[in-house]
């Protein structure tokens, strides 16, 4: 059996550090990663068993990005 969960999150500035300006998962906010890494975040949830699978820009029309999803699963037994 899978479990699955999403996380929205979106990168301060233009995303060049990839530094996590805010973070929910599954809708609610994580205030602890803002400023961290995105690949400190992704370590984090792979030492959860988690996997990510799927990612897709937020989009607002006129090629605007209000943020990104992310879903991860994982095996639960």
């Amino acid at each position: 059996m899978l479990e699955y969960r999403s996380v929205t999150y979106r990168w301060q500035g233009r995303g060049w550090t990839q530094e996590i300006a805010w973070l929910r998962i599954d809708g609610q906010e994580v205030s602890e990663w803002k400023g961290r890494y995105w690949t400190d975040f992704l370590n984090e949830m792979a030492q959860q068993q988690w996997e990510l699978v799927a990612v897709a820009s937020l989009g607002g029309g006129d090629a605007a990005n209000y943020g990104v999803a992310a879903y991860f699963k994982r095996s639960i037994e």
